[in-house]
C-alpha cells in the first residue's frame, strides 16, 4: 500500500485543497481522518516526504511540516532508516499536546458529550481472548451467564468495590438497563422512589408512572417514608448525573431502611469504580445489608458497546424468578460480550484503575475550568466526586432549546429534562468529560458560540419587561454583544 501512490492520492489526500488552514495542516487533517476511520491502520508505512510531495502537488517542505505536526501529536512515528509509520490517535490517558488541537478543529465534525461512557477503546487493559475461547463449551445459552463471566464479575466486586460476592449471586444481563427492567418485572413495585435528578433510563425501566422523586441524592428520609411494598433506587457510589458519593452515615441509615424489609432497596453500582476524589471507594449498601439488591455494568468502566451488566442477588427464590424472566426475554446475554468483559475485568489492576481515575480527574477539572472561563453564566453546583459527567445549571427555564442550538454547532448535550422526574431540573444539562483534553477544549469553544447565539435569540423573543428583569443575569454573560445593546436601550 505504501508504494501505491495513486491510492494515497485518491483515498487519503483527495479533496485536501478544499479544507481550510495552511497547506501542511490540510494534509495532516486528511491523514488524521484516515487514521480515525481505520483506513490507515497502526503500523502502516507512509510514503517518504520527497515521494509524496509531487503526488499531492506541494513542496517537500510542506509534507515535512505535515509529518512533523502528526509526529508531535503522536499520530505518526519516524524510525530512522526505515521510514514513517502510523501509530494511531494519541492514547486515551495521555494529553495530545498543542499540536493536536488544530487537527481536531478540522477533522472533528461532531462531539458527543451527552453519553456518559468512555469515549473510545484506547484506555482498555491489553487482553488475549484465545485462552478464554478454549474454555468455552456447550451452546453458550445460559440465562444466569457464563461461569467465567459470573466469576470475573464476583471477583471484581470483591476486590475493587469492597462487596464480597460469589459467582452464585450473579445474574449476567445485557447492561444495567436490562438489570433494572428485569427487577421491575419480578418485583412489580407500585412505586419506585428515586432522587431527582436521577438516572435518565430509570423511567423506561420501571414505567414513568411508577417513579416518584425524593429530595437530593443523599437524603434518605423520604426513602424511609416510602410505602410498604415499594422500591427505592439509589446510586450512593457515583450518582448519575450529579457525581456525588453518599456519606457513610447516610449509607448506614439507608441500609437500616433495607433491613426493615418494608421496601426493596436497589443499589446501582455502575459508577462505583470511578470514584475520583476519595482515597478509598466507600463500602456499598449491599455490603451493609443483605437485603439490598445491587446492579452494575461494565459500560462506564470499560466500554459501552460491551452491553454486559449484572444483578447481585442473595435470595435463591428471587434469583430464580429473575432467571425465569431473563430466559423469556432473550434466553441469555451474548456469550462473546460476556467473554470479552470477563477477560477485561480479570486484567484490571490497581495501577490501571489509578491511572484511569487520574486521567478522568484531569478531564473533569479541565472542563470545569473551561466553563468558568468561557461560559461564566453557567454554574456547576457540585464538582463530581465520581463518574464521567458534569451536571451544569444554565440560566434558563428549560435547556432543551439550547441543546438543539448546541447540536447545530457540533456538540451534543443531554438536556436536564431527560434526568428529571420532578420538573425542577429542566434548566440543567449533562456534559461528559470522558473525551481527551483537546476535544473538550474544542467542545467548550463551540458551546460558548452556541450559547451566544441562543442568548441573542432569547433577547429577540422576550418582551421588554422580561428583558429588564433579566438585566442582572445578563451582566454575567460579558461576551454577548447583542444583549449588551438590548440592556443599553432598556436603561435609556
Amino acid at each position: 500500500m505504501d508504494q501505491d501512490l495513486s491510492w494515497w492520492a485518491s483515498a487519503v489526500f483527495d479533496g485536501w485543497r478544499d479544507r481550510s488552514g495552511p497547506r501542511y495542516q490540510r494534509l495532516a487533517g486528511c491523514l488524521l481522518d484516515c487514521v480515525t476511520s481505520g483506513t490507515l491502520a497502526p503500523g502502516t508505512r507512509v510514503p517518504a516526504e520527497r515521494v509524496l510531495a509531487p503526488v499531492v502537488g506541494v513542496s517537500r517542505g510542506t509534507v515535512v511540516a505535515c509529518f512533523d505536526q502528526l509526529v508531535a501529536a503522536g499520530v505518526l512515528r519516524r524510525q530512522v532508516g526505515s521510514g514513517t509509520f502510523v501509530v494511531g490517535r494519541p492514547s486515551w490517558t495521555a494529553s495530545a499536546g498543542p499540536a493536536f488541537r488544530p487537527l481536531l478543529r478540522q477533522s472533528t465534525s461532531g462531539i458527543d458529550l451527552s453519553v456518559s461512557y468512555p469515549a473510545d477503546l484506547r484506555h482498555l487493559p491489553a487482553v488475549s481472548l484465545d485462552a478464554s475461547w478454549a474454555s468455552l463449551d456447550g451452546n453458550g445459552l445460559e440465562p444466569a451467564g457464563l461461569p467465567i463471566a459470573r466469576s470475573a464479575i464476583a471477583d471484581h466486586l470483591t476486590s475493587f468495590q469492597r462487596l464480597p460476592t460469589s459467582a452464585e449471586q450473579i445474574v449476567v444481563t445485557a447492561g444495567a438497563q436490562e438489570s433494572l427492567w428485569l427487577l421491575g418485572r419480578v418485583l412489580r413495585p407500585g412505586r419506585v422512589t428515586a432522587s431527582c435528578p436521577t438516572y435518565p433510563g430509570l423511567a423506561s425501566a420501571f414505567g414513568a408512572g411508577r417513579v416518584v422523586a425524593a429530595a437530593g441524592p443523599s437524603d434518605t428520609r423520604l426513602f424511609a417514608r416510602a410505602p410498604a411494598g415499594s422500591a427505592a433506587y439509589v446510586m450512593p457510589t457515583g450518582h448519575n448525573p450529579c457525581g456525588s458519593v453518599m456519606p457513610s452515615l447516610w449509607r448506614q441509615s439507608m441500609a437500616a431502611v433495607a433491613d426493615t424489609g418494608r421496601i426493596t432497596v436497589i443499589e446501582d453500582l455502575t459508577l462505583a469504580d470511578l470514584c475520583l476524589s476519595p482515597p478509598l471507594t466507600p463500602a456499598p449498601l449491599a455490603a451493609l445489608s443483605p437485603e439490598v439488591l445491587a446492579v452494575g455494568s461494565a459500560s462506564k468502566l470499560l466500554w459501552g458497546g460491551l452491553r454486559v451488566g449484572w444483578i447481585r442477588v442473595s435470595s435463591p427464590s428471587l434469583r430464580s424468578s429473575v432467571l425465569d424472566v431473563k430466559a423469556g426475554l432473550n434466553r441469555a446475554t451474548s456469550a462473546l460480550s460476556q467473554l470479552t468483559a470477563a477477560s477485561l475485568l480479570a486484567a484490571i489492576s490497581a495501577d490501571w484503575l489509578a491511572g484511569l481515575r487520574a486521567a478522568l480527574r484531569e478531564r473533569r477539572d479541565h472542563l470545569c475550568s473551561l466553563i468558568g472561563a468561557q461560559l461564566p453564566a453557567w454554574r456547576v453546583p457540585e464538582v463530581p466526586e465520581a463518574g464521567l459527567s458534569l451536571w451544569v445549571s444554565l440560566p434558563v427555564v428549560d435547556a432543551a432549546a439550547f441543546a438543539a442550538v448546541a447540536s447545530r454547532h457540533g456538540v451534543t448535550v443531554l438536556p436536564g429534562g431527560a434526568a428529571c422526574v420532578c420538573g425542577r431540573h429542566r434548566g440543567f444539562i449533562r456534559l461528559s468529560f470522558a473525551s481527551q483534553l483537546d476535544t473538550l477544549s474544542l467542545a467548550a469553544e463551540r458551546l460558548a458560540a452556541a450559547w451566544e447565539v441562543h442568548a441573542e435569540n432569547l433577547a429577540a423573543l422576550l418582551p421588554a419587561a422580561l428583558v429588564v428583569e433579566a438585566v442582572v443575569l445578563l451582566d454575567e454573560v460579558p461576551q454577548l454583544g447583542a444583549l449588551r445593546a438590548v440592556q443599553r436601550d432598556l436603561r435609556g
